[in-house]
């Protein structure tokens, strides 16, 4: 049986190593990531005094598992909204603002054709048309400029990753040893490595599992291991494939190399990769689409007019092409796909990307993938090697292979709308080739004895009813009311071409014509006025076409013309204007920055919420600790008399013995 002596003594060491604990709780209460400590103490089983204390951290395991979590995420859409702000900032910046590129260049248009003959309103056209391509290149500038910081971060994240990953396994190995030893795992060194996980937790989404031997195993959510018991795994960036100019990343297992997809992986660096495959790059995919938009509205309303020398109009703006990405594992490197825009279609481009997959060395399956998703094979038309178009899509392929051809299994990826800006230009240089003027004209006959008059409704292909500077011989070029009021139709050799019914007031001629000539004929025209029989209308050249404006103000026109296609449908519509088209870009930006900034204050809270419940369980507690101090105190300085009455005790036995 102890004595009193040893009863005391026990006392004493115990509470002294309680207030041990409790100062250094005091000590560390501002100290990040450290956890509070408790040392309990345990009565003597088979006898008295205070048995072997134990000093150990407050930690609820579900709450730590909470903060991880809520870490990825918080630093996720915070690094995602900083992110996405910048790509809205650039759009919304007064500077780079094409919708007022686009609106300054119609009013240019409108003042140009109250006098088509000026040749300073004509430059001025030519300026405000270089100046939109201008604003569509330095938007495109500085969002390449954050494609490539992004990718360069991506780039510079395996090296951080692997260094967090041996350092949570460094401090496993410590944690191993030092629970083998008499002293044990210290509180400091287990908080260094939780803090060390979380650091980890705010770069990619991980989970924990503990093991019997102390130390920690980390995974990624979707498994992959990252953090063993006896190994790491590492990080690798490379090269996409097929898009080299992205860099991804792959995990190096042993001898293995498994490549990682940006939605197993959160926290930020899972943000820079929703920030560039997600936000980025799709912007630019719907600028290239609004700026072919408006070159080719542009260029085939041009080229139906004669310019100010009574010729042709030519392309205003000069159209790139894309080369596919090809894969990795084709054939050969000399293979090359390129896509180009079909003139007077884009109004069918998408901002998809095209995969094409050779069947064999002379066929082709084409897909569309939107949204993540693979359609079936699209409809082609056309011969291989090409030019091939894809029916409805607004492009067209071309195949080129070196010897020995494509092979079955040669794969390519094709974003159509998605080039490089700087290849897109002003291809007139003249004020004078700005096609104002309408190429056909129309004339009444001295005879007729009415004020009817022939309208040019539209030109839809000059191509295919002029020849040089003359109207050709084998188009419409006469129309008589016939006895019975009908419209006949009569080419330029003088043969009955169709009959339109005279009912029709107000319609298309030649589309409602017996038999129809349009499609066909590349123009259209409409009778306005209600003629007698025998009044004969012409069509010709237009010859004497300085002062006209009707081409103009088709051009003029295109402002209000629904000449883009919209990725998603609205309502049913498929198509819009090219304002509406600027306000989509805008609004699909500035939406997700929104939404961005929701995220970011919600997952901020959320981490917040679970630290406080960390703090809860594992936080220092000033008053808490004081109450602490001084019952430990208390304790201490009763077991330090207990001490002294015992050594009185024996003091007095001693005496006796005297």
């Amino acid at each position: 049986m102890a004595d009193l002596l040893q009863i005391g003594s026990s006392g004493v060491f115990g509470h002294q190593k309680m207030l041990n604990t409790t100062g250094n709780n005091i000590s560390n209460v501002s100290t990040e990531g450290y956890s509070r400590q408790r040392t309990l103490n345990k009565s003597q089983i088979d006898d008295m005094g205070l048995g072997r204390e134990n000093t150990s951290r407050e930690i609820n395991k579900y709450a730590a598992a909470e903060v991880l979590l809520d870490t990825s995420a918080s630093n996720n859409s915070a690094k995602y909204l900083s992110e996405i702000t910048r790509t809205d900032q650039v759009l919304s910046d007064k500077s780079n603002n094409l919708d007022d590129g686009m609106s300054t260049l119609f009013k240019s248009l409108h003042t140009t054709n109250d006098d088509p003959t000026s040749l300073s309103n004509r430059q001025l056209v030519l300026s405000d048309a270089k100046n939109l391509i201008n604003s569509f290149r330095n938007v495109g500038k500085q969002l390449n400029s954050q494609l490539k910081t992004a990718n360069s971060e991506l780039g510079e994240k395996p090296a951080l990753l692997n260094s967090m990953v041996k350092q949570v396994f460094t401090f496993n190995n410590e944690i191993m040893i030092a629970e083998n030893t008499a002293k044990g795992v210290t509180g400091a060194l287990l908080d260094q490595r939780d803090n060390a996980i979380r650091d980890l937790a705010a770069e990619i989404d991980i989970s924990t599992i503990d093991n019997r031997n102390g130390t920690i195993s980390i995974n990624l959510l979707s498994g992959q291991p990252l953090v063993m018991q006896s190994s790491v795994t590492q990080f690798k960036a490379q090269p996409g494939n097929p898009h080299s100019d992205r860099t991804e990343l792959a995990l190096q297992i042993d001898n293995n190399e498994l490549q990682l997809q940006e939605t197993e992986l959160g926290g930020k660096v899972g943000a820079l990769f929703e920030f560039r495959d997600d936000a980025v790059i799709p912007t630019l995919s719907e600028i290239g689409q609004l700026s072919l938009g408006i070159a080719d509205a542009f260029n085939v309303q041009n080229r139906m007019g004669l310019n100010l020398d009574g010729d042709m109009g030519k392309d205003i703006y000069a159209i790139p092409s894309t080369v596919a990405k090809s894969r990795e594992a084709n054939s050969s490197i000399d293979h090359i796909v390129t896509a180009k825009m079909v003139q007077n279609e884009a109004s069918e481009l998408t901002t998809s990307e095209y995969e094409i997959e050779m069947t064999s060395p002379t066929a082709f399956d084409v897909f569309e993938i939107k949204d993540g998703v693979k359609s079936a094979a699209l409809a082609v038309t056309g011969t291989f090697p090409g030019p091939v178009e894809l029916t409805k899509h607004g492009f067209e392929l071309d195949f080129s292979a070196a010897a020995g051809g494509f092979q079955a299994g040669d794969s390519f990826l094709v974003s159509p709308t998605l080039f490089n800006l700087n290849d897109i230009d002003i291809a007139i240089s003249r004020p004078e080739d700005l096609a104002f003027a309408s190429v056909l004209s129309s004339s009444r006959d001295i005879n007729n004895t009415t004020t009817s008059e022939l309208n040019v409704t539209q030109i839809t292909d000059p191509n295919l009813s002029f020849t040089g500077n003359a109207l050709n011989t084998t188009a419409p070029q006469k129309i008589v009311v016939n006895g019975a009021g009908d419209y006949d139709i009569f080419n330029g050799l003088g043969a009955l071409m169709g009959t339109t019914s005279g009912a029709l007031y107000g319609f298309d001629l030649f589309a409602n014509s017996v038999p129809p000539l349009n499609p066909g004929v590349g123009y259209e025209v409409q009778m306005e006025g209600r003629p007698n029989s025998g009044e004969t209308f012409n069509l010709s050249y237009n010859d004497d076409a300085i002062a006209d404006n009707s081409n103009g103000l088709r051009l003029a026109g295109l402002e209000n013309q629904d000449k883009l296609r919209r990725n998603h449908n609205k309502n049913g519509e498929t198509q819009m204007t090219f304002s509406e088209g600027f306000s989509t870009l805008i609004s699909n930006v500035g939406n997700k920055t929104r939404t961005a900034r929701v995220d970011a204050t919600a997952s901020a809270a959320k981490l917040t919420q679970s630290e406080e419940w960390v703090s809860g369980t594992s936080g220092v507690s000033l008053d808490e600790e004081a109450a602490n101090m001084v019952r430990y105190e208390q304790a201490y300085n009763a077991s330090a008399q207990v001490v002294n009455i015992s050594k009185e005790i024996f003091d007095t036995i001693l005496n006796v013995g005297r």
